[in-house]
């Protein structure tokens, strides 16, 4: 079915929703699929910022427990502070370090960064 021809081009009005697999879409179909699509794929980029904020605050955490200087060799107790930022997200840490013996060393640690929290704590034996 043809409703023109070039440089003639008509424009078919009135219509109606199709329904059917092959009936044609009119432009109320259309907008309101591309809305739907634009508002998930909004939806979709919040999500993907919020973890990528997680993720660039868990790193600048994490760095900043790796910061704190260990226990000496001839001392039993460290304890230290560390800083680190992130691509613009920073964190605070706070950990201590022991030998417990010659062979035996302990370590604790926490960090605070703009949206968690990260704790840890480890130990090592040596001979």
């Amino acid at each position: 079915m043809s409703v023109g021809s070039s440089g003639n081009e008509r424009r078919v009005t009135n219509l109606a929703a199709g329904v059917a697999d092959t009936d044609a879409v009119n432009v109320g179909q259309l907008n309101a699929t591309v809305s739907g699509i634009q508002n998930q794929l909004s939806s979709m980029q919040g999500q993907i910022n919020s973890v990528a904020r997680d993720a660039y605050s868990g790193i600048a955490a994490a760095t900043a427990l790796t910061m704190i200087p260990d226990v000496d060799a001839a001392k039993t107790l460290a304890v230290g502070i560390g800083t680190a930022n992130y691509k613009g997200y920073q964190a605070s840490a706070l950990g201590a370090t022991a030998r417990i013996t010659q062979n035996l060393k302990v370590r604790a640690g926490v960090s605070y960064s703009s949206s968690n929290y990260v704790w840890g704590a480890g130990a090592s034996y040596q001979w």
